[in-house]
């Protein structure tokens, strides 16, 4: 890499990012941040606009940064490097003025814009640090600031620099505004674990011609002991390819008489080959039989020979399925459908017996196609796809491409994905590799289809039927490698769980292993118990990340001994309204306060909470993270952004950029060392935003027209006053309104629209007003949905609200005042009014209420929905204690987002203090805990 390149790093929050960054500066290159919770187009945006060729990712962030239009290099766990590893003493090329990072901030026209930070910069904050901070003893920070913000540079770069113990927290210290305000269905898919079931297809041959069918019936014997999900068997004619499996559901039929609780699904019924009726028919009967665990997968068909059975049938077939699918739905609910009867009489026929569950699932089998996504998205039904022929990276983008289906076709929650997967665990990879490459290059042999796919994929473009047969064994010795190393489980069980990771990842919810591709059967069946250690691994590491993210920072305040914090005055508001949190304080040595307006109460607060001393932080991204300090004492003085850190000049002008008196406000301008280079790509903006410095004779000096309103106070420190333009501070975050005006005008169903910023402190969140476009009803949850694709999370309205028109000042701008207040309707999108029934119900609607400043709240409302954020959580659940005591944590707050499921929460738990409490408690501390352990050990690797 060379210096100035860009290299896009798409990490979580775990050590692997602290080592991506430290050794992308080291190579001389500059880091830029890719937020792996980011929309797609904004990260390809930021990608493309960077001009980044290389982006950093690790398993389980591979598949979404290989849909970013760049080279990715994954990078492994370092507590896996060898030991003893000599360290690289390479002196990187990059100098002083070279590129550091790049980090994108909001930007009124619409699209973010890059800000150019260098070493120098960097240097020059460190400098600043090191005279105010630097004689601290090396104590913990702990880091909770996402790194695509540029205060996480002093966490997690300087604090190491002075030997302090960095603690990362797993996510941000509360759920962002994003995961509040989506929807609980799709929060609680992330968090539930990746379901396991088997897969067959396998070849008739005379191999197994002993017993062809005791794979299916021990395996799934095993599946149902174990805890699997389901057992999938498949509809193939005509082939030693899938022979075993003409009819699934007569083998579904032996595999329910065999299980009790796995589910027993149709790999693919071939719909076009049947009678919709025959369909509905032979699955009720199933039914019955499994008293209500099956389910099937249609295919439109994928082979001209199966429809030796119907060949009228083959050129329509698509629609065929899908018309199919809808009168195997309407017979599976008991409607009747039309037959003609052999008389030529038109009668009305149902389905015998009766199916035990209301509704069938059914899933749409995909080879590889991505209409068939789109199909199934917006047909409501679940997706069953392969790994054959496409990559983890195409997939994901035909996972994303059924998702929008899905939501915007109307349907609850979020769809189901399973991938068929090939699967082979064992202890010894070298082993597992020799034993499973002759049947599974036997397997490959039987399809001409998927070896033409194959060939596809590995850059071959030969006519197969011209190959010879030592030409395409070649190719499916080519084809084998690299299906045994992207697109398999056939590995060890870490390597198959790391394969897990990238796949969940991806957006794949279940996992349905094929197992009878041509090993040995017994060999088969005894690695089915190492299949379920990889299904225990990737248990414990989602459990140990959930409880990661979970664990309340007061926890972590505590258990890590925590002396030094920096965080946004919305988050010390939150800790302060935490019983918990608050009574940490007292034990931090430094706590530095920024990226927004600290009101004077709250600083007086910390100030009596925090046992060390507090600083008040002002700094905008274009003075590389702090430009100026001040010290919060006791006193009852104003709140100042105090004085210039070391190499840093402040200016105070005019608008004619002459230096105001003391007391008079003026534009704050910044110059000095900390001045960064500009902003990438766009000199008409930076020439605009950096110019000469007026007030030195220092050749090439700039400064920083930062748009904040500032005075000189008398005791020569500086008081912020506020904006001179739209642009907005939000929990730590800046936002140009006007970016989030140009996406939601975008929307199809919106004409006009004006983003703004309502309430104060912890209760500011923003609304977004709107004037619909004639004939085209919207619902602030499609809105929601919409913006969730273009916008990062904090930028999404919590709450969205129709006007008839956008009201203006005499001189034609945007009257924002004379917008309606929050509190004159309910947002769009909430449910029906329903009243509370109960005194619990009352306390949690009133506090909302009251919380979200709302005219009304019903018990089916959701906090998120009605304008709540992950700040505003922690301010409810205070109040709500401050009235009832009870053992309610945090997490239950975005557990129960319906005001309903809340008061029944509250109701079921036992009041702080009691044994049953303080015993759950220490329950939920230990378990997560525990989990983290175990995740170690699996892994070999210590928790930071």
């Amino acid at each position: 890499m060379a210096p100035d390149e860009p290299v896009g790093v798409h990490l979580g929050r775990t050590s692997r990012l602290v080592v991506a960054l430290l050794g992308i500066l080291k190579a001389g290159a500059a880091y830029l941040p890719l937020d792996p919770g980011y929309p797609r187009d904004r990260l390809a945006f930021m990608v493309g606009d960077a001009g980044v060729r290389l982006v950093v990712a690790d398993a389980g962030s591979a598949a979404s940064a290989g849909r970013l239009g760049a080279e990715q290099v994954v990078v492994p766990d370092p507590a896996g490097a060898p030991a003893g590893t000599p360290p690289d003493d390479t002196h990187p090329a990059a100098t002083a003025d070279n590129l550091a990072y790049v980090i994108y901030t909001s930007g009124s026209t619409g699209r973010p814009k890059g800000v150019m930070v260098t070493h120098r910069n960097v240097v020059n904050l460190f400098a600043g640090m090191n005279e105010g901070f630097g004689a601290d003893e090396p104590g913990t920070w702990l880091a909770v600031t996402s790194v695509s913000f540029d205060i996480s540079v002093v966490e997690l770069l300087w604090a190491l620099t002075h030997g302090h113990r960095v603690v990362l927290r797993g996510e941000p210290p509360l759920p962002s505004a994003a995961a509040a305000a989506e929807s609980a269905t799709a929060a609680a898919a992330r968090a539930r674990p990746i379901d396991f079931s088997l897969f067959y297809f396998g070849s008739d041959s005379e191999a197994n011609s002993g017993d062809r069918y005791r794979l299916l019936l021990e395996g799934a014997k095993f599946a149902d002991r174990n805890g699997f999900t389901a057992v999938w068997t498949p509809e193939r004619h005509f082939h030693q390819f899938g022979g075993l499996y003409p009819n699934p559901s007569v083998t579904a039929a032996a595999v329910a008489a065999v299980t009790e609780r796995v589910q027993v699904r149709a790999g693919s019924v071939v719909l076009p080959l049947h009678d919709p009726l025959r369909v509905a028919e032979e699955w009720s009967v199933v039914d019955n039989l499994s008293a209500g665990r099956t389910g099937i997968s249609l295919a439109s068909g994928w082979h001209a020979n199966d429809f030796a059975l119907a060949p009228d049938r083959f050129a329509q077939r698509k629609q065929l399925m899908m018309d199919g699918l809808a009168e195997v739905r309407r017979l599976w609910r008991g409607e009747k459908v039309l037959r003609r009867n052999g008389a030529g009489a038109e009668i009305e026929v149902g389905v015998f017996p009766k199916p035990v569950q209301p509704e069938l699932p059914v899933w749409l089998t995909s080879a590889r196609h991505p209409e068939t996504f789109r199909m199934a998205g917006e047909a409501g039904t679940g997706v069953l796809t392969h790994l054959l022929g496409h990559s983890l990276e195409e997939l994901a983008e035909k996972i994303a491409l059924y998702r929008k289906g899905w939501r915007e076709a109307g349907h609850p929650g979020d769809g189901h994905v399973a991938v068929m997967v090939h699967t082979f665990v064992g202890t010894d990879l070298d082993e597992v590799r020799e034993l499973v490459r002759e049947p599974m290059s036997r397997y490959l042999e039987t399809s001409f289809d998927l070896i033409a796919s194959l060939g596809a994929t590995t850059g071959s473009a030969e006519e197969f039927k011209a190959l010879s047969g030592g030409e395409l064994r070649e190719l499916v010795d080519r084809a084998f490698d690299r299906f045994f190393a992207t697109a398999s489980l056939l590995g060890t069980p870490q390597v198959c769980a790391d394969m897990i990771d990238r796949m969940k990842a991806a957006g794949v919810d279940e996992v349905a292993c094929l197992i009878d591709f041509g090993v040995d059967e017994n060999a088969a069946l005894e690695a089915l118990a190492h299949l379920t250690t990889v299904r225990e691994i990737t248990d414990e590491r989602r459990e140990a990340a959930q409880a990661k993210a979970e664990e309340p920072i007061a926890e972590q305040l505590r258990e890590h001994a925590v002396t030094h914090l920096q965080c946004t005055p919305s988050l010390a508001r939150a800790l302060l309204a935490d019983q918990d949190a608050r009574a940490e304080l007292p034990r931090l040595d430094r706590l530095l306060v920024g990226g927004e307006a600290l009101p004077t109460d709250l600083a007086r607060e910390l100030s009596g909470a925090v046992g060390g001393t507090v600083h008040n932080m002002y700094g905008p991204t274009e003075a590389a993270v702090w430009a100026t300090t001040s010290r919060i004492g006791p006193g009852d003085g104003p709140v100042t952004i105090g004085r210039p850190l070391a190499n840093v000049r402040a200016y105070v002008v005019d608008r004619d950029t002459r230096p105001c008196p003391v007391g008079v406000p003026g534009e704050l301008l910044l110059g000095g060392d900390g001045v960064v280079r500009g902003y990438l790509g766009r000199t008409d903006i930076t020439a605009e935003r950096f110019q000469p410095d007026p007030f030195t004779a220092e050749p090439g000096a700039r400064v920083y027209r930062t748009g904040d309103l500032a005075r000189w106070a008398p005791g020569g420190e500086l008081e912020f006053l506020g904006r001179l333009d739209d642009q907005v501070k939000l929990h730590g975050h800046r936002i140009e309104l006007g970016e989030i005006e140009t996406a939601l005008a975008d929307h199809a169903g919106v004409d006009s629209a004006v983003a703004v910023i309502r309430g104060e402190g912890a209760e500011q969140r923003i609304i977004g007003y709107y004037v619909p476009a004639t004939g085209r009803p919207t619902t602030g949850a499609e809105l929601r949905a919409f913006l969730a694709t273009r916008l990062p999370g904090y930028m999404v309205p919590s709450a969205f609200h129709a006007i008839d028109a956008v009201p203006l000042t005499p001189n034609k701008k945007v009257d924002r005042r004379a917008l309606p207040d929050l509190s004159e309707a309910r947002p769009e999108g909430t449910t029906a009014y329903a009243p509370p029934t109960n005194a619990t119900e009352r306390l949690v609607t009133e506090v909302w209420r009251e919380v979200l400043g709302v005219d009304r709240v019903g018990v089916d409302d959701s906090f998120f929905e009605l304008g709540g954020n992950s700040l505003l959580v922690v301010v409810a659940r205070a109040r709500l204690l401050e009235h009832r005591d009870s053992a309610l944590s945090l997490v239950d707050m975005f557990r129960y987002p319906s005001a309903r499921a809340l008061a029944e929460a509250i109701d079921r738990t036992p009041a702080d203090g009691s044994d049953e409490a303080v015993g759950a408690g220490a329950a939920r501390a230990a378990a997560r805990r525990a989990a983290g352990r175990a995740a170690a050990r699996r892994t070999g690797r210590a928790g930071v």
